[in-house]
């Protein structure tokens, strides 16, 4: 059987949790993880990918296709009033981190942010909302291999 590399979406997003966990700021960084967080393991990241988007107008015989692919930070907290300030050292670690390298370790042309937003997560004594960080790398892939990183 002949071995599957991952796409450099995944390879992506396991550069993002590896440089957030690396942050050694007290947080952990999630992939993917769709079960509820508890309050007493938040804060936390949870990385979850969002959308792609190939161009393949670049050079329509150069075998090559040109990614704008995002994903999501969730920087989440649960907190008695005052989520948002308590949500913020996560925010700017999380932009600190991956930042600090828009490559992701020669992965990606450049990553950058696309956009901010929050989400409520629950109702109840305390309040566990996320601020929401859209990242968005730009990498090229062979037209036929979308784990195979082209410059």
């Amino acid at each position: 059987m002949m071995a599957i590399n991952p796409s450099v979406q995944s390879q992506v997003i396991a550069a993002a949790v590896a440089a957030l966990n690396a942050a050694a700021v007290g947080y952990t960084a999630y992939r993917c993880r769709m079960a509820a967080f508890l309050p007493e393991q938040l804060p936390a990241w949870n990385v979850i990918p969002e959308d792609d988007d190939p161009d393949y107008n670049t050079d329509a015989y150069s075998g090559t296709v040109a990614w704008k692919f995002r994903f999501r930070v969730r920087c989440m907290v649960a907190s008695v009033g005052e989520v948002d300030a308590a949500a913020d050292p996560l925010f700017v670690a999380a932009c600190q981190a991956i930042l600090a390298d828009p490559t992701l370790g020669g992965l990606a042309v450049v990553t950058r942010i696309a956009g901010v937003k929050w989400e409520r997560e629950a109702k109840g004594e305390y309040d566990q909302c996320a601020e929401v960080i859209v990242f968005e790398s730009e990498f090229g892939t062979s037209r036929s291999d979308p784990s195979v990183r082209v410059p």
